[in-house]
Formats: C-alpha cells, sequence, structure tokens
C-alpha cells in the first residue's frame, strides 16, 4: 500500500491507485477468511474497509468495491463454503452477525459517499458557474479599461496589465485634453496619429481581488475621472483629497482601499521640455531614465506625505512632485505585483532587478521595450505563479 502511494504521488496516476486499493482490499478479505481473526478484529474490520474507501475511491469502484467484499462475506460464512478447509472455522454467532453488520456499516456508507457525491457535483457546479461569472467579469472590465497605447501629442505611451486570475485588482486610465477623444467613436488610426493631447494619466491598487475588488475598480475609475476633470485648475493634491472623501462615501463600509499615482502632464516650454506633477498615494515609486545620462531614479515621495486612497481610520497628507522632461527621457510606473514577483527559491526580484531590467531595454519603441521587460520579468519568474496582479506603463517624452 505504502508504494502504492509513494507511485501514485509521483506518477499522478490515481486509475492505478484505485484498482491496486480495490484488489488489495479484495484480496486482505479472503485471507481474513482463510486464515480467521477475532470478532473484536472483525469489528475493526467492518469500520476499516468502507471508511477507508469512502474518501479514496470514486462512488462507483466504491459500491462495486464494498459489494464484492459483502459477497465474498457471504459466500465465505452463509454458504455450505464455510464447512470446507478454505474458510476459517469462526464461531457460530460471529458467522451470522459479521456479514450482517457488515451490510448495515455499507449501507450507512454508501448514504454518506451519495452525500458526499452530491455535495462535490454541487461545488463543481458552483465553481464552474463562478469560473463563468469571472470570465464575463473580465471581460467587462477589460473593455470598460481598454486603452490604446500609440503616440499622443509630445509623447509615446504603452501598457501593459497582467491579472493574477481574471479579474485586475489595478486600474489605469488615461486623461486627454478632451474627454471625447477617447471614447468609442474614435477610430484606432486618431487615436494613434499623435494629434490627441494627454493632460494626465493614473496607476492604481485595489486591495484584494477577486469580483468584488473588479467592481471597485469600475467604482474607482468613474470617480477618479471626473474629478480629474472637474478639478483641471485645482492643485492636484486638492484633487486626490477629493478623490480620497468621494471613494470613502461611495465604497461605503467595503474595507478595500487604494495605492496610486496620479500625475498631470504641462505644456512645453521654449527649450521643448515639458513638466509632469504626480502626487504618489502610498504607491511603488516611479522610475525615471533620463537619456542625457542613460540613469535610472527612484522618485520617491517627500517624508511630509503619507496615506492611500479609502482608509477611513488614517487622515492621508498628499504631497505633489514634479520633474523636467527632456526628449527621449521616459517615465516608468507599475504596480507592488511586478517588483514582488518571485523566481523558483523564493528570490523576489525587487526595484532593483526591476531596474536592471529596464536597463537592458532602453532606446527601443515603447510597445517593443515593453514586450521585451514582459518576456524578461516572465524568464526570471520562470514556473513560478504570480502572486499578484502585474501592470507596467511606459511614458516616453518625445518633445
Amino acid at each position: 500500500m505504502l508504494a502504492t502511494l509513494i507511485y501514485t504521488r509521483i506518477t499522478k496516476k490515481l486509475n492505478f491507485f484505485y484498482v491496486s486499493a480495490s484488489l488489495m482490499v479484495i484480496c486482505l478479505t479472503m485471507w481474513f477468511l482463510y486464515s480467521g481473526g477475532t470478532e473484536g478484529f472483525g469489528i475493526i474490520w467492518i469500520a476499516v474497509i468502507p471508511l477507508f474507501t469512502l474518501y479514496l475511491i470514486p462512488f462507483k469502484g466504491f459500491v462495486f468495491l464494498n459489494a464484492a467484499v459483502q459477497v465474498l462475506l457471504i459466500i465465505g460464512l452463509w454458504t455450505p463454503l464455510h464447512k470446507t478447509s478454505l474458510v476459517y472455522d469462526f464461531t457460530e454467532v460471529f458467522r451470522i452477525r459479521f456479514p450482517l453488520l457488515y451490510l448495515f456499516q455499507f449501507a450507512f456508507s454508501v448514504f454518506l459517499k451519495r452525500r458526499i457525491h452530491m455535495t462535490e457535483a454541487e461545488l463543481v457546479e458552483q465553481k464552474n458557474i463562478l469560473a463563468t461569472e469571472i470570465k464575463q467579469a473580465a471581460l467587462i472590465q477589460k473593455t470598460f479599461f481598454q486603452q490604446e497605447s500609440g503616440i499622443y501629442k509630445g509623447w509615446e505611451l504603452a501598457y501593459s496589465c497582467i491579472p493574477m486570475a481574471g479579474i485586475s485588482g489595478d486600474l489605469y486610465d488615461l486623461y486627454p485634453e478632451k474627454q471625447e477623444d477617447l471614447n468609442s467613436n474614435t477610430t484606432p488610426a486618431e487615436k494613434k496619429s499623435g494629434k490627441i493631447k494627454i493632460k494626465g494619466l493614473g496607476l492604481f491598487d485595489i486591495s484584494g481581488h477577486g469580483i468584488s475588488t473588479g467592481l471597485i475598480t469600475l467604482l474607482a475609475k468613474n470617480i477618479i475621472r471626473q474629478e480629474f476633470y472637474e478639478n483641471m485648475n485645482n492643485s492636484l493634491i486638492d484633487m486626490l483629497n477629493k478623490i480620497n472623501i468621494r471613494f470613502n462615501i461611495e465604497k461605503g463600509e467595503l474595507e478595500n482601499y487604494m495605492t496610486g499615482i496620479l500625475l498631470r502632464i504641462g505644456e512645453k516650454d521654449e527649450n521643448g521640455h515639458s513638466t509632469i506633477e504626480f502626487v504618489n498615494a502610498g504607491h511603488q515609486s516611479p522610475v525615471l531614465y533620463k537619456k542625457s545620462n542613460g540613469s535610472f531614479e527612484l522618485l520617491d515621495n517627500s517624508t511630509l506625505s503619507v496615506g492611500a486612497i479609502g482608509l477611513s481610520s488614517i487622515e492621508p497628507y498628499y504631497d505633489s512632485i514634479s520633474i523636467s522632461m527632456s526628449p527621449g527621457d521616459e517615465l516608468i510606473l507599475y504596480t507592488d505585483g511586478v517588483i514582488n514577483c518571485c523566481a523558483p527559491g523564493g528570490r523576489r526580484l525587487g526595484q532593483q532587478g526591476f531596474i536592471d531590467i529596464l536597463a537592458e531595454n532602453m532606446e527601443k519603441d515603447v510597445d517593443v521595450q515593453l514586450g521585451d521587460i514582459i518576456s524578461d520579468i516572465a524568464g526570471f519568474k520562470n514556473i513560478e505563479p504570480s502572486k499578484d496582479d502585474m501592470t507596467i506603463i511606459l511614458l516616453k517624452y518625445k518633445g
């Protein structure tokens, strides 16, 4: 039996286990009839076989095996065969009682097995329904969040969101100067023509996973977009404070919160530079690549900034940061699923590992660059599964 369990665990051939376990039980029953035993041992036998097979063997195999044992006991103890040398000379009381007790235990075990079988079938059905709902929710979310990578006025943009399990808790949004520039009536060619002017973008990471978190992303997207356009002339800090208040109110008693970065893109100055202002609400530090010297810089928050969005127990304080972008410079935003991914063995990628991957893939078109970055991360992870959603945004200044 031990060899069977080891072989099955290694090869994953469950059918081999079912067959070998059944043959073993039948052989042991025949040996019991031949060699005999006390009534106490028989009672243990009554309990062990049905309970042993109750959880280990599929329903039809369970019924067949226990029925076979029942038939063997009846033939061996209730027929003239019990008077021969093939069957042990059990006491008369034991010989009559044992098949009856086993029959009672068998019937009770069939009832339990049937209930287990029905419960498993219900769980499978519920699992299938949930899987279908997750696929539908993921499709709706993907359609709702769909944005076009490509060339905008003065900027080149690429992004990728890789959900951990269908529905993502990461939220990315792009804010053109005119809201209608990225609606359903705008053709892909128009979106990539370089004529559309963008005023900002946001990357947010909602706590939790699953359908409820996916629904929260829809709520958050609507709130953030509305507040961005209604407060375009206000400071970015005021904008984040209003987003935080609305998010706390509209999510109600849900405990979800989100970290994120909201940035606003300034006009190009006479030297061909552009300014980006952003507020980091408890999110991962963006990476700034400067083409002039090939350097990478983590844009950490000031010591004054504290707090995420949607934590009602904490009064946040947001601080804005401004950076100057020269042609060829690039701003990289990402969620914690990127730097927290692990290689087999548990080695974490980390921020430095991510920057090393970025350094290998600079000076390319952003679409190609993004694809190579994702491939390198996948190569680092190898077969290790992701434990969080991974989103990367590349924003390159063209001048």
